[in-house]
């Protein structure tokens, strides 16, 4: 749902949408086998399966708009709060190319 979501964003590159719908039509490709073969090895039966991905896609999307709608107001007070910072916790957000920028920081700390 997220990809989705972000995927669909004005200014998202063509080539980075249609990649994004792959990898949400792989994802549910995966889930549908794991399902299956959950059921084929009498592990769950179809009611359980069935039940476990209401139950599962119903607490990420409660997840997904706490998260988006809810939690990020409070993002700046809990990165300025002394236990926030205890934890190192940092806010990556406006920063575009995170691995990127990850490796060039680690790269230029290493020499």
């Amino acid at each position: 749902i997220f990809i989705i979501l972000k995927s669909q964003m004005p200014g998202t590159p063509r080539i980075r949408s249609l990649r994004n719908r792959f990898l949400v039509f792989s994802q549910l490709i995966v889930a549908a086998l794991v399902a299956y073969s959950r059921v084929y090895l009498h592990y769950h039966t179809i009611a359980q399966v069935v039940a476990g991905a209401f139950v599962g896609t119903t607490l990420g999307c409660v997840w997904y708009y706490f998260v988006n709608y809810y939690f990020t107001k409070y993002v700046p007070f809990i990165i300025e709060h002394p236990f926030g910072k205890y934890l190192l916790i940092c806010d990556y957000v406006p920063i575009p190319h995170l691995i990127h920028f990850q490796y060039e920081n680690e790269y230029a700390e290493a020499k």
